[in-house]
């Protein structure tokens, strides 16, 4: 301890010179009052962080950092085990979380605290890997050295047992054969004792659960780090801690890997094999190596490994070796088997339902328990990392993990049962899509979209004023439920669960998304022969077609859909399509057209009792009416459809009639009276989400504004009208930037110049 005493003698000496106590100084730096007085007794080590803030404390000029350096190069005489295995040698990512690994040393260099870290992630995660890459880095900060230990303890019968682990600890660490006696109890204080002295890094790998690891945890000053599999629950409880939930890579990070392993060549030449390799590999990076290294060994290019990874068998026998470490059954097997059998069941039926991400609803259905049972066993999977978790309370398999329970599922679950559960989440699925679009659009479909639901199927039920609920939930669902009817249903099904969805596509106005579903579920029911889904497919296409902004297109498939509907004498679908083909025509300015279509859907809304369909067509006729001249008669049916549509119950509906009233006010010059109505329809349609609307009501707002003579107002409605249209990319919010550049031209210009808009 030459040295050390070198360096206490000189921290001492200074602080004498400056009239300094020892508390003094170390209250100058940011380190505690214990941890300096430990350094100085030589029980912590001299870092260079600690002795560049004493030397600047002491105002030593250099000297203190001087003299640390001459002990560090002398060396100590004490034995310090480095027992951390090889690391990896393509380590990818991981900087946040190695982040916070070093900001929970740094403060326990601070605190003078034991630090416990537990690592937990599902199989072939890098939760090892991540460790010991870090723990190489950081090791050389504690003068007890680095202690490490593979727990084994999801190795089913052959976990480690604490007490050999703590022997051989005491022994890495110089004990003597006389302290290796004595209970479990004894030989753990003989451990602290030795570590309180000298601190160290303690790696404890794959851990089962806190009674494990308790024996070999340390004391103050040591740092801990363990890894599990299972979320422990118990030991975050009782030593606290930083406690990090190890994801799989990024795309971009599994890309990088795969790009360290094969080479930039292979992975440029055909990218998108390459993200279907690191996505059907789950993003894990064990699953990745050892992809690349099939590539690499067969000399087979990438696209041939992907091709190899495209069903469940062949993912599983890709990733199938006699070394049982890197064999996906073993590794899952570890976990699978420790499940109890409700839990077991349920992973099992997650791996063969279509849907990838599942609520604790959807589960309920899927497996015939109560929602409370189900959710109980989704946190047993999620505890076991067997599922992870997505938004709003889902979780999801990746793609390794489905392939194994799909396996198991096949071979333990019955066929009959595996088919009545797919028919309890299907059913489920429909009637809680229908539930939700009803509740955006109440009554809009009649009954002939209602689906067959298994008795034992509770779906969730959106209610009177469940508005928001339905557009939230079908905002996160709507992905599932088209995922669902393209490869899970059958029959009927498969296209009415498209279909269903036509309120939402309505108000949204999600082109992409339902340009997909009006496809698909128009292909779906031609497949299958059937004449009323062909129709509502051709009415969904057509709509949104027309929405998009490919009118002529859309008049023809809106025309075909209405000769088939009054051939199968359907007056509810054939209004609708009446009302979407007259909204084409008039936005091509053939009025007459648009005129008899609104007239002939009012008829049919008339007789079907529909009194949402009788607003909205009333309030869109009000416009056509008054394009041909009857100025009164268009007043009437709009206040009209504004008086009918205070009793339906829909704000959308209501915000609709609002809009066109205040556009028809704007047109006969009542500026202010237009201004009201457009207003209310403005705050409706924020409270209901309409995005595509909200713009429509600025941008009429504004010029309401403008013809009153507020042009900073104007400029405010365009201007937010612009940026929502831009985020909906509609080309639109390019003519609405010209108005605001003219407004912005007109409100700077001199006096008596005005500037032509």
């Amino acid at each position: 301890m030459r040295s050390t005493n070198s360096f206490a003698a000189a921290v001492h000496r200074l602080r004498r010179e400056r009239g300094l106590s020892m508390t003094k100084v170390a209250e100058q730096t940011s380190f505690s009052v214990s941890y300096v007085s430990k350094l100085m007794h030589g029980h912590r080590p001299l870092l260079p962080e600690v002795v560049r803030e004493l030397d600047a404390a002491l105002a030593a000029g250099g000297e203190l950092r001087r003299i640390a350096d001459a002990q560090r190069v002398e060396g100590v005489d004490a034995v310090r085990p480095v027992q951390l295995p090889a690391a990896v040698a393509d380590f990818t990512g991981r900087e946040a979380v190695l982040r916070d690994l070093d900001g929970a040393l740094a403060a326990l260099r601070r605190r003078e605290a034991p630090l416990t870290v537990v690592v937990e992630g599902s199989f072939w995660v890098g939760k090892t890997a991540l460790v010991v890459h870090w723990a190489t880095r950081v090791q050389s900060e504690f003068p007890g050295g680095c202690l490490f230990a593979d727990l084994r303890g999801f190795a089913l019968g052959r976990a480690v047992e604490p007490a050999a682990v703590l022997d051989g600890f005491l022994r890495a660490l110089g004990a003597g054969e006389t302290e290796l006696t004595g209970t479990i109890e004894e030989r753990s204080a003989r451990y602290r004792s030795r570590l309180a002295e000298r601190p160290a890094l303690v790696i404890l790998d794959n851990a089962a659960d806190y009674e494990q690891v308790c024996p070999l945890l340390p004391g103050a000053g040591s740092a801990v780090v363990i890894t599990s599999r299972d979320h422990q629950t118990a030991l975050l409880a009782r030593s606290g801690g930083l406690h990090v939930e190890l994801p799989p890579l990024t795309g971009n990070e599994a890309l990088q890997l795969l790009r360290r392993r094969v080479g930039d060549a292979r992975v440029d030449v055909d990218l998108p094999a390459a993200e279907t390799i690191v996505r059907r590999a789950g993003n894990l990076p064990m699953a990745i190596l050892i992809a690349a290294e099939h590539a690499l060994h067969h000399g087979d290019s990438l696209r041939n490994v992907a091709v190899q990874l495209r069903t469940e068998r062949d993912r599983l026998d890709l990733f199938s070796s006699v070394d049982p470490a890197v064999n996906i059954h073993v590794v899952i097997d570890f976990s699978y088997l420790a499940l109890a059998p409700q839990p077991a069941r349920v992973f099992r039926l997650l791996g063969a339902s279509p849907a990838r991400s599942m609520s604790v609803e959807a589960t309920a259905a899927l497996t015939g328990l109560t929602p409370a049972i189900a959710r109980t066993a989704l946190e047993a999977l999620r505890g076991a990392h067997l599922v992870e978790p997505v938004s709003a309370g889902r979780v999801r398999m990746n793609d390794l993990l489905r392939a194994y329970a799909y396996q198991r599922c096949s071979a333990e679950e019955p066929v009959t049962e595996l088919d009545r559960c797919q028919k309890r989440l299907l059913g489920w699925y429909a009637a809680t899509v229908l539930a939700a679009s009803s509740a955006l659009a109440p009554s809009w479909a009649g009954s002939e979209l209602a689906p067959v639901v298994p008795g034992d199927v509770q779906p969730l039920a959106f209610g009177d004023g469940g508005y928001a609920a339905a557009m939230a939930w079908l905002d996160i669902e709507v992905p599932t439920v088209l995922r669902v009817a393209r490869v899970g249903a059958t029959g009927d099904l498969s296209w009415q669960l498209p279909a269903m969805l036509l309120p939402y596509f309505y108000l949204t106005k999600n082109w992409k998304v339902w340009l997909s579903a009006a496809s698909e579920g128009l292909a779906a029911a031609r497949r299958i022969g059937s004449r009323i889904g062909t129709a509502r497919g051709l009415l969904s296409l057509g709509w949104v077609r027309h929405a998009a902004g490919h009118t002529a297109d859309a008049i023809v498939l809106l025309a075909s859909a209405l000769h088939l509907e009054e051939e199968l004498d359907d007056g509810l679908l054939e209004a609708w399509t009446a009302f979407a083909l007259a909204s084409a025509h008039a936005s091509l300015d053939q009025f007459a057209d648009a005129h008899r279509l609104y007239e002939h859907a009012e008829r049919l809304f008339a007789e079907a009792e529909l009194d949402l369909g009788l607003t909205v067509t009333r309030a869109m006729l009000a416009g056509i009416l008054h394009r041909l001249g009857h100025q009164d008669r268009a007043a009437s049916v709009a206040y009209g459809a504004l008086s009918l549509a205070q009793t339906v119950g829909s704000r959308p509906v209501l915000s609709l009639a609002q809009h066109q009233l205040g556009l028809l006010l704007l047109q006969h010059g009542a500026h202010r009276l237009a201004l009201t109505q457009l207003d209310a329809a403005l705050a409706a349609r924020r409270l209901s989400q309409e995005s595509w609307g909200e713009a429509e009501t600025l941008i009429a707002r504004a010029e309401a504004l403008q013809a009153l003579g507020q042009p900073h107002g104007a400029r405010e409605s365009y201007c937010e009208a612009a940026n929502i249209l831009e985020r909906l990319h509609d080309a639109r919010a390019f003519g609405i930037h010209g108005k605001v550049a003219n407004l912005d031209a007109s409100l700077h210009a001199p006096h008596g110049h005005e500037v032509a808009s």
